[in-house]
């Protein structure tokens, strides 16, 4: 008997299985990383992102009164008076008009005057995920 070219059915049954535990790891591995890109650092980054701008020396902002849910503020750059706005989502409203969104997706649930400079922060967001902070200002 002569011997045809092709595949043998064994062979095409271990390729089969081969390629199936190929996909089933690829596929395992692709959910791993979807859920760590859910929980991933970025998500409390973005919140110290967002505290650190606050306090930068690009802004240099001074701090004049709190309120439930509102911040006022001074801007020395651009001598400008200013208001943190956190319903909903943070902004920073300026006296003569317009606004600067700064931060998404949170509600303030408490804001609270430490001194002369520093103000204390809980937000959630709405995913539940609770985040809290205190921002320095400047002084006069």
């Amino acid at each position: 008997m002569k011997r045809r070219p092709g595949f043998t059915l064994v062979e095409c049954i271990s390729a089969l299985i081969i390629t199936s535990i190929v996909i089933v790891l690829m596929s395992l591995a692709m959910t791993s990383v979807r859920s760590l890109a859910k929980h991933s650092l970025s998500q409390d980054l973005d919140w110290q992102i967002f505290l650190k701008e606050m306090e930068s020396d690009t802004h240099d902002f001074v701090l004049e009164r709190v309120f439930t849910n509102d911040i006022e503020l001074y801007e020395k750059t651009t001598k400008k008076h200013v208001t943190l706005k956190t319903r909903g989502r943070m902004y920073l409203s300026y006296a003569g008009g317009g606004y600067v969104p700064v931060f998404g997706y949170v509600n303030v649930t408490y804001c609270r005057r430490l001194d002369d400079r520093r103000v204390y922060i809980e937000t959630e967001r709405e995913n539940g995920e609770k985040l809290s902070g205190i921002l320095c200002f400047d002084t006069r």
